[in-house]
């Protein structure tokens, strides 16, 4: 019997991805396609429970768009290059 995700009321989409001057993250653009712009979604995972497997609902931050409901690399477009996280030194 899988259970509804449970998740805070005061959660809000992240603004900004790991990314330094992320330019998917700067613009106003298109909705995340695999959260439709929530920053967030709902998959199951398995827990087993006396040798019987249930599903249980498990609702997490979006990894395709980190949480920020804007899309990220849409298809066409040129990856974003390079790639630094914040708090990466340059070189």
């Amino acid at each position: 019997m899988a259970v509804g995700p449970e998740r805070s009321p005061e959660w809000r989409p992240r603004s900004q991805c790991a990314i330094e001057r992320c330019r998917w993250c700067a613009r106003e653009g298109p909705a995340c396609r695999f959260c439709a712009g929530t920053g967030t979604w709902c998959a199951e995972r398995p827990v087993a429970d006396g040798g019987v497997v249930e599903w249980t609902a498990v609702q997490e931050p979006c990894r395709m768009c980190a949480g920020t409901g804007k899309e990220h690399n849409p298809p066409g477009e040129p990856p974003e290059a390079p790639l630094r996280r914040r708090g990466t030194p340059g070189r």
